[in-house]
């Protein structure tokens, strides 16, 4: 963990974020004594709650194309490995700014600025993206969060249970084990009013359930029953849920703009599914919320 890290802190939470990546790195529930987000074991998986930018999942073979030009890229493209700079911090909200570099411009031939802010209010953080276009052409782009729960001490992820908050099925997409979207897999989950308990195999078949056409405006982790972790995601267009059962003591609510493309998909990037087109000058804005249920 960098030694940049900044605070924010109240009478329920604690958490702490850092430049590299602009990443959230701990969520703790003071009133419960709870760890909630995955400490970020390289052993297991090393990250917290990645920003993926400027892509969301992998593109075909790692490249795409663009106005005849190919370009190579890696899953959930770049962002979150490169440092940002701590543009400002009061005692509730902290900002993180990043901007292109020549590096930057082999792999995605775009100026761009992305911003990243956290608010903490009550047992609540506000997860806020800005993305601007200095270009004088439009700019296409992907964006989408990836925050891990951890289980409570002494539970594992089979203590889990989806509650989607609505009644119904719901459709899902779903890549296959090369990362890719394979129609074959997409189907329907089915939940007795909104909730889904996280059995053994859930992840076997559908690796990652990425959940399309806006239906999931918030998600929360129930444990043993009982409200643990809530992201509220109203807008996206896409929201995924993925653990390893066999090896990860955690789970991954992902809210997205954007998602992974389909296998084989050769066409030009502003054909993908999922890709935001942002106007030459434009801003693009927006907030996720991540609730820690047992902290209220």
């Amino acid at each position: 963990m960098s030694d940049k890290r900044t605070v924010l802190e109240n009478e329920c939470l604690l958490i702490e974020a850092e430049p590299l990546g602009a990443e959230l790195t701990r969520i703790y529930d003071k009133k419960n004594g709870q760890e909630m987000l995955w400490e970020g074991d390289p052993k297991v998986w090393g990250r917290h709650s990645p920003i993926l930018f400027p892509f969301v999942g992998k593109s075909f073979e790692n490249q795409y194309r663009l106005d005849g030009e190919i370009y190579g890229i890696s899953q959930h493209g770049f962002a979150r490995d490169m440092e940002f700079t701590l543009l400002r911090a009061a005692e509730d909200e902290v900002w993180f700014g990043l901007e292109e570099t020549p590096e930057t411009l082999k792999k995605y031939p775009f100026r761009f600025r992305l911003e990243a802010g956290y608010r903490l209010e009550g047992n609540r953080i506000h997860v806020m993206w800005k993305v601007s276009n200095p270009n004088d052409r439009e700019m296409p782009f992907m964006i989408g969060a990836h925050p891990a729960f951890r289980t409570p001490a002494g539970k594992t992820v089979y203590d889990f249970t989806f509650d989607f908050h609505q009644k119904g099925s719901l459709h899902y997409q779903a890549p296959g084990e090369d990362g890719y979207r394979d129609g074959a897999l997409d189907g329907e989950l089915d939940g007795k009013d909104g909730q889904v308990p996280l059995t053994r195999g859930f992840f076997d078949r559908v690796l990652t359930y990425i959940f399309d056409r806006g239906q999931v405006e918030k998600v929360s982790l129930l444990a043993d029953g009982k409200p643990y972790a809530t992201v509220e995601c109203k807008g996206f267009p896409y929201m995924a849920v993925w653990t390893v059962e066999k090896t990860h003591p955690f789970v991954c609510l992902e809210p997205w703009y954007g998602r992974c493309a389909e296998k084989g998909f050769s066409g030009d990037l502003r054909e993908r599914e999922g890709i935001q087109i942002l106007q030459p000058g434009g801003e693009f804005a927006a907030e996720y919320v991540i609730q820690a249920d047992a902290a209220r």
